[in-house]
C-alpha cells in the first residue's frame, strides 16, 4: 500500500541512533504512527519535515493496522517555525497536541480534527489570543470525539441545575445526583458561552469577545471533565504550566 495525504506532526521518539516514530494527524487517516528511516543522519532527505506542528504533505508505504508503515516523502507545506521558536506559544500547543494523541483512536479517518487543529496553528500563528483558541480547541475536539459534557439541563430530568457532576460529565441537579461523587458549581453564563462555543466556526470565534473571568470559568469545567471522564492521568503539559504559574 502507497498511500498520500496532508498531515501534522503531534511528535517524534527516537527509535535507535537515527530512527523515529513519527506521530501524525492526517487528513485522510486520522492519528497515524509511522516509521521514519534515519532522519537525523545528515543530509536526510526529510530534513526539518519531522518537527512537531509542521505541516506536510506526506506519503507512506506498509499497513496501517499491524506493523509500522514507512514514511517515503514529507514535503513542508507550512513549516510553522515561529510557534516552535516561541517557549510562550509552543507550551499552549503542546498542551493540544497531548491532548489530541491522547483522546483520539488511531485510524480513525476524519477530517474534523485535522482541520481543527490547522485552523488553531493558522490562528496562533497570526497572532489571536492564544487562551482563548486553546480552550476553543478543547471544546471543539471534545464534541468531535464524542466525549463533550452536558452544559445545558440535568440530563436524568431536565430540570434546569448548574451542578456539574464530574463522575457522569453532564449536568444532574440535587435530587438526581443523590449525593454522590465530586461536582463542580457552574454559572449560567459559563453554560451559555460553552453551548454558544460549540456552534460557531473558528472564523467567528475572533469576533467574539469573552471576559477573562468566563474564560477562567469555562477553562476550569472543561479541564476538570478531561482529567476526570477521558485521560487516566492529567496532561504533562498542563501540569507543567499549572505549576509555572502556582510557582
Amino acid at each position: 500500500m502507497n498511500k498520500r495525504t496532508e498531515a501534522i506532526v503531534l511528535s517524534n521518539t527516537p527509535l535507535n541512533e537515527a530512527d523515529l516514530i513519527v506521530t501524525y494527524l492526517t487528513k485522510d487517516s486520522g492519528l497515524i504512527d509511522v516509521f521514519a528511516k534515519s532522519p537525523r543522519k545528515v543530509g536526510s532527505r526529510f530534513g526539518s519535515s519531522l518537527e512537531p506542528l509542521t505541516y506536510s504533505r506526506i506519503a507512506y508505504i506498509g499497513r496501517e493496522q499491524s506493523n509500522l508503515p514507512r514514511l517515503i516523502q514529507s514535503d513542508i507545506i507550512r513549516p510553522f517555525h515561529s510557534l516552535r521558536e516561541s517557549y510562550r506559544l509552543f507550551s499552549v500547543l503542546s498542551e493540544a497536541l497531548e491532548l489530541t494523541k491522547r483522546i483520539l483512536p488511531k485510524h480513525l479517518p476524519q477530517r474534523g480534527p485535522f482541520q481543527l487543529l490547522l485552523s488553531l496553528l493558522l490562528s496562533i500563528e497570526s497572532g489571536k489570543d492564544e487562551r482563548k483558541q486553546l480552550i476553543y480547541y478543547k471544546l471543539k475536539l471534545l464534541k468531535l470525539s464524542g466525549f463533550a459534557p452536558g452544559l445545558q439541563h440535568c440530563v436524568r430530568c431536565g430540570k434546569e441545575t448548574s451542578r456539574f457532576q464530574l463522575n457522569e460529565g453532564a449536568l444532574l441537579c440535587g435530587d438526581c445526583s443523590e449525593g454522590d461523587g465530586d461536582y463542580i458549581e457552574i454559572e449560567q453564563r459559563i453554560k451559555g458561552l460553552y453551548n454558544y462555543l460549540l456552534k460557531i466556526r473558528p472564523a467567528v470565534l475572533d469576533r467574539v469577545k469573552i471576559e477573562d473571568s468566563s474564560l477562567t470559568g469555562l477553562e476550569r469545567v472543561i479541564n476538570s471533565h478531561i482529567n476526570y471522564n477521558i485521560i487516566e492521568r492529567k496532561l504533562n503539559t498542563h501540569e507543567f504550566l499549572s505549576s509555572l504559574k502556582r510557582g
